[in-house]
């Protein structure tokens, strides 16, 4: 016992371990071991060895022999057992002691021991009863010996139920394999062999290097699946918290509403607990925090894998994984992401989050792993019937019992079912026994009617070579008939079709040019027309204006005669006076008619100039116009060629992120993950969807790439399915994979099981010319049929044509037959649509070539585009910076303009002034005047208000003569272009009458050259057809007559029927006195068949009394035989196998049986370990029957030792005890029932809530010793409680012995609760 071993595991390295158990008598099966060594391994698995397989592995054999010995002389005890004897006993209690703490347990478990030992019955029980091997170990050493024991350990150590025909999954497990590992992962066990499958699977992350560790045995680094840090924001009472966790022990405290147990619901809503689970809320929207509308939970772990410990997907992931998951009240109620240690996505699927929670260990929804207060609650409830059977499931769940015996009973179902199957076997090769009887009695009978058979095989002979005899003569006569008249009519046939087609062709050239002629005329006639139209309108409207100005000059006119009469009147009126006093105003009168004068010719140079300025400014203002639509347009063409940028670099970026997928060049990432959708849900098609069609084509010569891709750019992305049910699907699966990128691939409905196209000579262009569909091959033979189909009939890629030159691709565009297109090698395309030649130059889209060139000539390709378009970036932004100086200097120049047009204005509003206050003054001579009288001023004011309108009215007339001038000038430009087309439309309809006249009668003479060149075409075609059928007749006959002689020589050969017929012959003259023409007569085929028949038919009468021919029934006996022999071997291996099964489940009943035993005394033994550190005693009594567990306790049982005496009576209702010991209790049994969890974190909260001083000390000191004991598991504690005892307890356990360093422990205090809080 003890012995130290190291074992190489091929593919693992190496591992320690120690002899912790020596097995006597071992049974397996129907063999019995008598000596086994159970070794632990450094990594808690375990393994049975044999006694030379443990001399090789010895880390030091010569001190192994003493302790051998001991158990050699302590001899064997009735039961088959080793009889432990007192030394080994006490070395026992020593070893456990040290294992499990010493301090206030020596004396309870010395106790305890020795009372075992007393009964002389106990045995030592330790964890993992049915644990006695591990799923990587191997050792080649005595592989013949061990095959029994090795078949023993995959049943006893994995524990899987594996019934014969079960249904395999996708990973090669069973339906119950499956079922198990559903379960164990809800309970949070280890999945059996989980290390191994999860390596196998590619998700866990092994490594050899060990966990660094402090003073005091302290981890300095989290395991994988151990909490390193948790945030939310806007989660229940919290806007936003952030909280880190210690790598062995946090203590959380913080007063009621803190929110403590707030983080425990968010770790359980991370890691995939459902909301019901939490016992707070049915639906996760209503632990969003009051007021806002989504919450976030960010939960990471550690995930750097150590020896013994893996991790999931590190080269993934990295170091740490976080969980964060979204809860938002509209839209998507919850969603996840997975998230490594860079930030990056890695996974958004629950499937994701269920693979890792897997793959670490982790359950948030098991209660010992993860104790809430309502578990808590129910632990201090009492020992009512329901909480008691709460904790018996709680203890089922904890130790997978319930697992284990779900298992057991789906494998003992499936046994009952071989039991069936086993008895129907049995039957059935009863029934084949009687069948193989009746089979000998059927032979026997059909022993006398061979000669029958014998006179049916010559008639047959003799008729399949009279039918071959008559079929050679008249295919001689066919084939005399193929060379008779049938040519000699065809070549004058094609003679008159040759003379049609001579005439046909040059009445066609003829017709061909007139109507491009009449095709050119309606253009021509229509374009004159609508300018003769415009013209016409053009000459109306200056027509009107012309009218209107002189209208308008009329009535200036006779206005202006009206005022001019008025003054005249009124001047001669005064001019009596006027002639008074001329000689005194005349200077006055000349003075003012001069300063007049002046004032008339400034306003006029001032209005001139005004109008020069103003058409300045205009002409500034378009300047400035048009540089910052320059400007714009440089602008734009530069943001236009910065985005072709980022396109070429983003599509140069997936090519290389797609590496050398062929896929992803026809679709990118959104092709990827559609083709892995598409093989992930193929049993929804009825049959597999083909695509996208680039990745099966091949372009012989890639210098025809980019025409290629010009031409069928988007059938290359396009997908080919079966069926209108197929096509509906699959467009659902393609707007989920491509969402909302504008150009999705399409979906074509192709029968696939249609053959390849057969496209004739006639309908295809002439054969030097290279096509799409001559270049394009396809690369899987499989789908090449609907893939080619589908560009034919949807691309028409047969009669698209690639040329090398412009010349090539106008002639072969514009004038080839069954040429719809044609293709240079930049992608540009001739074609002709009616009599209109078409040129398109290369698709702006159009960036390069996805066939014939590889994914790394495609990103050299796209790099030089993008140089290019860099260079043409660099030449915008010269013209955009060149473009904006335009338009700072056009802006400069339009306010200079603005400014002299302002200054002019003011000097003509100056002048303007000057001139009416000279106009509104009156006359020199009209003033004296009215002074001479003395009193006339209103005979003045008359006169010059007279004066005034004559001014006025001159100047608006010499405006209007100006307009009508102008109007005038215009009528006569549109007269005169409106008549000079009217001729033109009249020369064009002459020239088109003459046309017109020739070209309907050459018109008709083309219609019936063509009429008399189809019926010479038809005639030609009947004779064609007739002589093929004639000849195909002949062929078909030869090869006839050839196959019937092959059938017949299959038959017989030829000699043996002439013996046949010999034979015949004789027994017809023997039957009576026939010629050989009366012999002959009855020969024939057809009253031959008839005697077969008749022969047959008492064959088959006699064959159907004994079930089938002598033949058939020798091979069905022999068939009946075999299959006697094989299903009788078959029978026996099904109940061999029954038999093993049948035992092997009985045997795992008794393990299920001993292992419950086991788990029981195990944690009855950790729980009375645990009180009795308090001072107190107790066990937990299961009741199986009823689904119970009730705690029975004993209050300061320890007597004088304990520092009280007598102890209190036992309790078995916890509300009997205090507060403080109730939840005392619940830790101790929590502690001991967490052990059978193999979990990463263990967390509780508010587990001393009514704990005394001492008593969460003792408790503390019980964690503090059980973290001790388990250094890889890390353990968090939610207390509302002053964490002042956390620092007693760990210097208690110092001063016990039980070191616990500083960094072991670390205390998080929670802010009090703010008196606005909001919570959910």
């Amino acid at each position: 016992m003890g012995a130290e071993v190291i074992k190489d595991f091929p593919g693992h390295g190496l591992f320690a371990g120690k002899v912790f158990r020596i097995d006597i008598n071992v049974p397996d099966g129907d063999v019995v071991w008598p000596l086994l060594y159970k070794i632990k391994y450094e990594d808690g698995e375990t393994e049975h060895l044999l006694q030379e397989e443990l001399d090789a592995v010895l880390k030091d054999p010569e001190a192994v022999q003493a302790r051998l010995a001991e158990v050699v002389e302590a001899g064997i005890g009735g039961d088959g057992q080793q009889e432990p004897t007192p030394q080994t006993q006490q070395r026992r209690r020593q070893r456990d002691a040290s294992e499990h703490g010493g301090g206030e347990n020596d004396e309870n478990e010395a106790a305890t021991l020795g009372a075992a030992s007393t009964g002389g019955s106990a045995q030592y029980k330790r964890r993992r009863v049915l644990g006695d091997a591990t799923g990587r170990s191997h050792n080649f050493l005595g592989e013949e010996r061990r095959s029994k024991r090795e078949s023993k350990r995959r049943v006893d150590e994995d524990f899987e139920y594996e019934q014969p025909g079960a249904k395999r999954g996708p990973a090669g497990a069973t339906q119950l394999q499956q079922q198990e590992c559903a379960i164990r992962s809800r309970f949070g066990l280890r999945q059996p062999g989980q290390a191994n499958v999860a390596a196998q699977a590619g998700t866990a992350s092994e490594s050899q290097e060990l966990y660094p560790v402090g003073d005091g045995g302290m981890r300095l680094a989290g395991l994988p699946g151990h909490l390193k840090e948790i945030e939310v924001f806007n989660f229940m009472c919290h806007e936003h918290l952030k909280m880190e966790f210690n790598n062995h022990v946090t203590f959380v405290s913080g007063t009621n509403g803190s929110g403590k147990s707030a983080v425990l619901q968010a770790l359980q809503c991370a890691l995939g607990v459902k909301a019901s689970s939490t016992g707070r809320a049915t639906s996760f929207k209503r632990l969003i925090r009051t007021g806002t509308n989504e919450a976030v939970i960010r939960v990471t772990v550690w995930n750097r894998p150590y020896k013994g410990f893996d991790g999931y997907r590190h080269d993934v992931f990295g170091d740490t994984i976080t969980v964060e998951r979204r809860i938002a009240n509209v839209g998507t109620a919850s969603s996840y992401a997975l998230k490594g240690a860079d930030g990056r996505v890695h996974g958004r699927k629950r499937e994701d989050l269920d693979g890792m929670l897997l793959a670490l260990g982790l359950n948030a929804g098991n209660p010992v792993c993860v104790m809430t207060q309502d578990t808590a609650r129910n632990f201090l409830a009492g020992s009512s019937s329901k909480a008691d059977q709460e904790k018996y499931q709680l203890y089922m769940e904890a130790t997978s019992l319930d697992q284990i015996a779900f298992s057991l009973s789906e494998s003992k179902m499936k046994i009952r079912q071989m039991e069936e199957t086993v008895a129907t076997i049995r039957e059935a090769y009863e029934q084949m026994r009687a069948e193989n009887a009746e089979l000998r009695k059927a032979m026997a009978a059909l022993e006398g009617i061979e000669g029958w058979n014998r006179e049916v095989e010559q008639l047959e002979m003799v008729r399949v070579w009279s039918m071959v005899e008559g079929y050679a003569a008249a295919t001689a006569r066919i084939q005399a008939a193929v060379v008779a008249d049938v040519p000699r009519h065809l070549a004058e046939a094609q003679a008159q079709l040759e003379e049609a087609r001579r005439e046909h062709d040059a009445l066609q050239q003829a017709v061909e040019g007139k109507t491009h002629f009449i095709a050119t005329y309606n253009e021509r006639s229509a374009q004159l027309l609508a300018e003769t139209d415009e013209l016409k309108a053009r000459h109306r409207a200056a027509h009107r204006e012309v009218r209107v100005a002189e209208t308008k000059i009329q009535r200036l006119r006779a206005a202006l005669a009206d005022a001019q009469t008025q003054k005249e009147s009124l001047e001669s009126a005064v001019k009596e006076v006027q002639d008074d006093v001329v000689q005194q105003t005349q200077a006055e009168l000349a003075a003012y008619q001069r300063d007049l004068e002046a004032a008339q010719e400034a306003d006029d140079v001032c209005r001139q100039e005004a109008a020069g300025k103003e058409a300045a400014c205009r002409a500034a203002q378009d300047a400035t116009r048009a540089a910052h639509e320059r400007a714009d347009a440089v602008q734009q063409r530069s943001a236009a060629t910065s985005r072709r940028i980022q396109d070429l670099q983003r599509e140069a970026a997936q090519i290389r992120e797609a590496g050398r997928s062929k896929l992803a060049a026809f679709g990118g990432q959104a092709a990827v993950r559609l083709a892995g959708a598409l093989q992930r849900c193929k049993g929804q098609f009825s049959r597999p969807p083909i695509g996208p069609l680039g990745q099966y084509l091949t372009l012989e010569d890639s210098r025809w790439g980019l025409a290629v891709e010009a031409a069928i750019s988007l059938h290359l992305n396009a997908f080919l399915v079966h069926s209108m049910p197929d096509a509906r699907q699959l467009r659902q699966m393609i707007n989920q994979h491509f969402g909302g990128q504008p150009m999705k691939p399409q979906v074509f409905v192709v029968n696939f099981d249609h053959p390849l196209h057969t496209i004739p000579p006639s309908a295809q262009p002439p054969a030097g010319l290279p096509t799409i569909f001559r270049l394009l091959s396809c690369d899987d033979s499989r789908v090449a049929a609907p893939v080619l189909n589908n560009l034919v009939d949807a691309a028409h890629i047969e009669k698209i044509v690639l040329a090398d030159s412009k010349a090539d691709a106008q002639r072969a565009g514009y004038q080839t037959p069954n040429v719809i297109a044609c293709y240079l090698a930049d992608g540009s395309k001739f074609y002709r649509r009616g009599s209109n030649n078409n040129q398109h130059p290369p698709p702006y889209w159009l960036r390069g070539a996805r066939l014939g060139q590889s994914a790394a000539q495609q990103v050299k390709d796209l790099q030089q585009e993008v140089q290019r378009l860099q260079a043409k970036l660099a030449q915008h932004e010269a013209e955009l910076q060149q473009a904006r100086q335009e338009v700072q200097a056009a802006d400069a120049a339009e306010r200079q303009a603005r400014l002299a047009l302002r200054d002019v204005k003011h000097k003509e509003y100056a002048a303007r002034a000057t001139l009416t206050e000279l106009t509104q003054q009156p006359p020199p001579d009209v003033l004296a005047a009215t002074q001479a009288e003395g009193g006339g001023e209103a005979m003045q004011a008359e006169i010059w208000q007279a004066t005034q309108a004559v001014i006025d009215l001159e100047q608006q007339l010499r405006e209007k003569q100006e307009l009508l001038d102008r109007a005038q000038a215009a009528e006569q430009e549109a007269s005169v272009a409106e008549e000079e087309k009217r001729a033109a439309m009249r020369r064009l309809n002459e020239e088109n009458d003459e046309f017109t006249q020739v070209y309907e009668q050459e018109a008709r003479q083309h219609k019936q050259a063509e009429e008399r060149m189809q019926l010479a075409q038809e005639y030609v075609g009947q004779l064609e057809a007739k002589q093929a059928s004639i000849q195909k007749q002949a062929l078909s006959m030869a090869a006839e007559l050839a196959e019937l002689e092959g059938s017949a020589g299959q038959v017989c050969s030829r000699e043996e029927a002439d013996a046949a017929r010999a034979a015949v012959e004789e027994r017809l003259r023997a039957k009576g006195d026939l010629s050989d023409e009366q012999v002959a007569a009855l020969l024939t085929p057809e009253l031959l068949a008839k005697k077969i028949k008749q022969l047959e038919k008492k064959v088959r009468e006699h064959e159907s009394a004994a079930g089938g021919s002598l033949e058939e029934l020798q091979d069905r006996f022999a068939a009946s035989q075999e299959r006697m022999g094989r299903d009788g071997r078959r029978f026996r291996e099904a109940i061999d196998m029954y038999r093993t099964v049948e035992a092997a489940a009985k045997l795992r009943t008794r393990k299920l049986q001993e292992l419950d035993r086991n788990l029981e005394q195990l944690v009855n033994r950790r729980f009375r370990q645990y009180m009795w550190k308090k001072g107190h005693s107790g066990h937990i009594k299961l009741d199986r029957k009823e689904r119970s567990l009730s705690l029975h306790v004993q209050m300061n049982s320890k007597g004088a030792g304990g520092g009280r005496g007598g102890g209190t009576g036992e309790v078995r209702d916890l509300k009997q005890l205090s507060g403080g010991e109730r939840s005392y209790t619940t830790v101790a049994f929590t502690l001991a029932l967490g052990a059978q969890t193999e979990m990463p974190f263990r967390a509780m909260d508010e587990f001393d809530v009514f704990m005394d001083a001492i008593n969460r000390r003792v408790a503390m000191q019980n964690l503090f010793s059980f973290a001790k004991e388990n250094p890889e598991l890390q353990f968090i504690f939610l207390s509302p409680q002053d964490m002042a005892a956390v620092e007693d307890a760990r210097q208690a356990c110092l001063q016990s012995g039980l070191d616990v360093p500083e960094g072991f422990v670390m205390v998080v205090q929670m802010r009090a609760p703010r008196a606005n809080a909001t919570h959910a």
